[in-house]
Formats: C-alpha cells, sequence, structure tokens
C-alpha cells in the first residue's frame, strides 16, 4: 500500500505544479496536486508534526493490539494492513517533505490521496470484521 502511495505520488508530483488540476473522469475525478499539513480532510492545517507523532504512535498501537488478537479474522488482518500501509505512505510525506501530498478530488469531497483511501477502506474493513465476530 505504501509503495503503490508513493509511486502514485511521485507521478502526479512529476506532472502537476501545487493548485494546479486536471480532469481526469469529468465531473467526477480531477488531479489536483495539495499540500495537506494537517489531518484527514485537511483539518488540524499546521500542525503536520504533532499529527506525524500521533499517527505513528497510533500505528504502533495498532500493531500491538492486532498481534494479540491471534484469533483475528483475515478481514481484520487485511484491515490492519490498509491501515498500516497507508499511514506509512503519509509518514514518509510528513518526514520527507513536512506535509502529505494530496491529489485525488471528488465533487463535493476534501482532496486526498491513495494512503488516505486505504486508511478509510481498511477500518471499514476492521469495523465490519468486529461487527461480524459479534454476531457469531
Amino acid at each position: 500500500m505504501a509503495c503503490a502511495d508513493q509511486l502514485s505520488k511521485a507521478a502526479v508530483l512529476g506532472a502537476l505544479e501545487f493548485g494546479q488540476s486536471v480532469a481526469v473522469l469529468p465531473p467526477l475525478l480531477r488531479l489536483t496536486l495539495w499540500r495537506n499539513t494537517g489531518i484527514a480532510f485537511g483539518l488540524l492545517s499546521g500542525a503536520s508534526g504533532v499529527v506525524g507523532v500521533a499517527a505513528a504512535l497510533a500505528a504502533v498501537w495498532l500493531v500491538f493490539w492486532q498481534r494479540g488478537q491471534w484469533h483475528t479474522s483475515r478481514l481484520a488482518r487485511w484491515g490492519t494492513g490498509m491501515i498500516l500501509g497507508g499511514a506509512a505512505g503519509n509518514l514518509l510525506d510528513r518526514a520527507r517533505y513536512g506535509y502529505v501530498v494530496d491529489f485525488l478530488e471528488l465533487p463535493y469531497w476534501p482532496i486526498f490521496n491513495l494512503a488516505d483511501a486505504c486508511i478509510v477502506v481498511g477500518g471499514a474493513l476492521l469495523a465490519a470484521s468486529g461487527l461480524w465476530a459479534t454476531r457469531r
């Protein structure tokens, strides 16, 4: 996940200037290169250092929590992997640039990247796994 995220960001960084926007699938998808110094959806802008430390601590906690869940489902393991891969991709950006590179723009939605999508989908998989486990 982190590798695919970094490759996608490198491709967009090589093709666009910050603030530049290109329609890919009008009107559904645009590539708009953006610096995100906050967390998801631009919240806490300007707090990149604090956000980076918090994200790293959350990733470490998730690894240790998951290790204690020896009976965890495949769905939960996939979810955890997606969250950790997405977090790693965004942490690499913060370490390298001091911000996260965002570039995917959908109508009525903040600009995001592949790592963000992995984190959201991974969280949904973990939630689904938890719901499924409680129904058994």
